[in-house]
């Protein structure tokens, strides 16, 4: 059965880049995170000049293939929450963390929190205009996984929903008074040991993109996230 204590429940609005955030802490050797929910039907490349960087691995939330009730994840049960994650991961590997990625559920942090008190929870979030910029620049309706049609039906639904969670993963993290932490190389060589800082991932997080004449110039460092629950991995994480 699933280990609560391995669960690291991720969010943040699209256009974020949140998912970048997921798959480059996919690769670090200090801790063995599942990427067995990956496969080729669960993928989405952008396109070159977002450094081709991808959709990988399950997503939750109404819409998605898993979480359909996730915009309220408090009316599920904790074993009916247990139930709905472990059936995304292909090989179970219950001695792994697993990176449970869910924009809808900022509005349940505090929830998730006391019913599932040993796990973890990062949240990513960037400014407002960025957001909306970057979601609807690599694609928006157009990302064909995950699919969004569903929950943000439009680009005015989308726009009202994405500042909506983007004030509840600000709220939040102020709230628990959390330190915030800025998406640049040199954070993820000194937290997780990843140590390839050409990553198209991590390229992306900084905003370098490699089909620029001098990609540098251009940089943001506007991707942002806070940790909770991670000071047995990482004390310098609280």
């Amino acid at each position: 059965m699933i280990d609560e204590s391995k669960l690291i429940f991720l969010t943040g609005a699209p256009g974020s880049k949140w998912s970048a955030v997921a798959n480059v802490l996919s690769m670090t050797p200090k801790i063995k995170i599942n990427t067995h929910d990956r496969s080729p039907e669960r993928e989405y490349i952008h396109p070159e000049k977002f450094n081709s960087a991808s959709h990988l691995g399950s997503y939750f939330g109404p819409g998605f293939e898993f979480g359909n009730y996730w915009d309220d994840i408090s009316c599920c049960s904790k074993q009916e929450i247990l139930d709905e994650i472990d059936r995304a991961w292909f090989e179970p590997h219950y001695d792994q963390y697993r990176i449970v990625k869910s924009h809808c559920i900022s509005n349940r942090l505090d929830w998730i929190t006391e019913t599932f008190p040993t796990s973890k929870i990062i949240v990513v979030f960037r400014p407002l205009q960025q957001c909306y910029t970057g979601w609807f620049g690599a694609g928006g309706f157009d990302i064909t996984y995950p699919t969004y049609h569903s929950y943000y039906k439009d680009e005015e639904t989308a726009k009202r929903m994405i500042k909506q969670e983007l004030r509840d993963c600000r709220q939040w993290i102020f709230k628990k008074d959390l330190h915030v932490h800025t998406a640049t190389s040199r954070h993820w060589r000194e937290f997780w040991n990843i140590t390839d800082e050409n990553n198209k991932w991590i390229k992306s997080l900084e905003g370098y993109f490699f089909y620029k004449k001098d990609p540098s110039r251009d940089v943001t460092f506007d991707t942002q996230f806070a940790y909770y629950n991670f000071e047995d991995i990482e004390p310098r994480l609280t």
